[in-house]
């Protein structure tokens, strides 16, 4: 698998552009973590809530236990405690369903935060690594075969500027068609450097 050039500056600049697109996930990973704390802040009130409910709940369910005990009238009188004990519950369940909804809220835009910027950047630079890839790959097992030689001088003849075609002789399609050796291989060696490969000794057909 091709996945980084053999020529030095070409490797180069794809080893320094996985190091960016690293750094930039790292970067926004770190924001989305930034945004997850500081949305959970808004679930403060959660702890003390659940605290203050507790709190009620078990006094009073205390009390109503004792006062239970007293003789004739103590059934009677644990119904207004219980009531209390009850909304002490109702606390502690507002405190719960606060942090579980604001620890969903804080996820999701940390997640959104995060994974938009990322996807963008890694996706898009994923798929020209990817391409380069495939291209590479294919040139680099094909460049020693028969034919191979033509075929990447032609692809060198669509793909290179005129300018640079002309560096290698001045009608180069014409010595093409008529198979001059040293154009071939010249043009060849374009279509290698363009994808970051090394010339080789290219095959007759």
């Amino acid at each position: 698998m091709q996945w980084y050039a053999e020529t030095p500056v070409r490797r180069s600049r794809q080893v320094v552009g996985d190091l960016l697109v690293l750094g930039w996930v790292i970067a926004w990973a770190l924001i989305g973590r930034w945004t997850f704390g500081l949305v959970s802040l808004l679930a403060a009130p959660a702890d003390p809530l659940r605290a203050a409910g507790t709190t009620v709940q078990g006094r009073f369910d205390e009390v109503a236990g004792r006062i239970s005990e007293v003789p004739l009238v103590g059934d009677r009188l644990t119904g207004p405690f219980t009531g209390a004990a009850d909304a002490g519950g109702s606390l502690v369940q507002a405190g719960d369903s606060l942090d579980s909804a604001v620890n969903r809220v804080a996820w999701l835009l940390a997640i959104l935060v995060a994974a938009t910027p990322i996807l963008l950047v890694a996706g898009a630079y994923l798929a020209l690594r990817v391409t380069y890839l495939r291209r590479a790959t294919a040139i680099a097992r094909l460049r020693e075969a028969p034919g191979t030689g033509e075929l990447l001088a032609l692809r060198a003849l669509v793909t290179q500027a005129p300018a640079t075609l002309a560096r290698v002789h001045p009608d180069p399609l014409e010595q093409w068609r008529a198979g001059d050796t040293e154009t071939v291989a010249a043009l060849a060696g374009l279509e290698l450097r363009r994808l970051g490969l090394r010339s080789v000794p290219l095959s007759p057909r």
